[in-house]
């Protein structure tokens, strides 16, 4: 599987607007030369954006070769990945509009936290970004 060419990488905080709508970081805005991505729920409390070819090279590659018949697992893959996703363009003010239930599902408040994932990126309420954090830091220690 080839590897895509996107550097998603780091922390930003930026704030949901009364419409839903948020910008994107300007450093992951560069990597969208057409400005459409795919916005989905992940399987933390979270959502995940991607670009939407690259998305759709990834769910062709892994995601279509699931087999419904073969467990409930897939099916559940398949639901949770395809069911939620939203196709969005950012508009002239590099933002994208998240839909009611996007927000909803993913806990968002007014203040959000962009994560670089490499080939994608993660909004968070930063709320349960730091709960996520701290808890993720204390498993870590104890793992020592």
């Amino acid at each position: 599987m080839a590897k895509a060419p996107f550097k998603f990488w780091g922390q930003y905080s930026y704030s949901l607007d009364s419409k839903n709508r948020v910008a994107i970081p300007a450093k992951f805005r560069q990597q969208l030369a057409d400005g459409k991505v795919v916005v989905r729920e992940n399987f933390e409390d979270c959502l995940t954006v991607q670009p939407a070819a690259e998305w759709e090279r990834q769910a062709e590659e892994a995601l279509a070769r699931l087999d419904d018949l073969d467990s409930k697992k897939n099916r559940d893959i398949k639901r949770m990945m395809f069911g939620s996703v939203v196709e969005c363009e950012l508009d002239k003010q590099g933002r994208i509009g998240l839909s009611l239930e996007h927000v909803r599902t993913a806990g968002l408040n007014k203040e959000v936290v962009f994560r670089g994932m490499h080939d994608r990126f993660e909004i968070w309420d930063r709320r349960k970004w730091e709960a996520y954090k701290k808890e993720y830091k204390k498993q870590w220690q104890e793992s020592e």
